[in-house]
């Protein structure tokens, strides 16, 4: 990768990271709100596609405010489940919701973690968000285990014309209307960019290929407009 393309990456990663932080304080409302009070019910599937045992170091990344990590832990209770985002004010709002949890300032492109460290990585809703997805998902296999295993819960684009017809309106129109009501209207016209922006399903799997993991699955849910992702270390 050439350096201009390095630079753009990180100034992208800046800008994102900052407009995380601007909305923080609202993140969980609208969370709800825009996704049909729907979100819980993603996070409790992906959860259960990451196949987590009782035991397991389990890495939330852009944990956001936590609703992952509690989530993890009511599913698992006897697991030792580590959060990391590279926004500090998520981190301030999920260190004041989970006080024992153990939080890092955590950029996906380079992990302060070791080598071989977790049993289980997820990330919800936080994937198209890591700008240079290769070297974000080269990170991910890194601090895993052998054998571990990566899940990914992340927002998509409907694949069927009539769906992404209805998909595109409400996420290019009405969401961010009702989150700029809200919060940042900046952020939520980001937010459905980056899911346009995010790869189909056939470049998506060869990507997570091309890092090198095995036994890679995809799951699609509401229509295609969610998908979880499982691969192997």
């Amino acid at each position: 990768m050439s350096s201009n393309e390095n630079i753009t990456n990180e100034e992208k990663s800046r800008n994102i990271q900052q407009m995380f932080n601007n909305i923080a304080d609202k993140y969980d409302f609208l969370n709800g709100v825009l996704s049909f009070s729907l979100d819980d019910k993603w996070r409790k599937k992906a959860i259960e596609a990451a196949d987590i045992n009782e035991g397991h170091k389990v890495l939330d990344l852009a944990c956001g405010t936590g609703d992952m990590i509690l989530e993890i832990k009511k599913q698992h209770p006897d697991c030792h489940v580590f959060g990391g985002d590279f926004s500090v004010n998520m981190l301030h709002h999920c260190k004041e919701k989970i006080p024992a949890c153990p939080l890092s300032a955590a950029n996906a492109h380079h992990l302060p973690y070791k080598d071989n460290s977790f049993d289980r990585l997820t990330i919800a809703f936080g994937f198209r968000n890591v700008t240079d997805k290769q070297q974000g998902l080269l990170e991910f296999k890194r601090v895993l285990k052998p054998g571990g295993k990566v899940c990914i819960l992340e927002l998509t684009r409907p694949e069927n014309v009539l769906a992404s017809f209805f998909y595109k309106i409400y996420f290019m129109h009405i969401l961010p209307f009702i989150g700029g009501i809200f919060s940042s209207k900046k952020a939520y016209k980001y937010l459905p960019q980056s899911v346009y922006n995010f790869p189909k399903r056939k470049e998506y799997r060869q990507l997570i290929e091309s890092a090198g993991f095995k036994n890679i699955n995809l799951y699609s849910m509401f229509l295609g407009a969610v998908t979880i992702a499982v691969m192997e270390k």
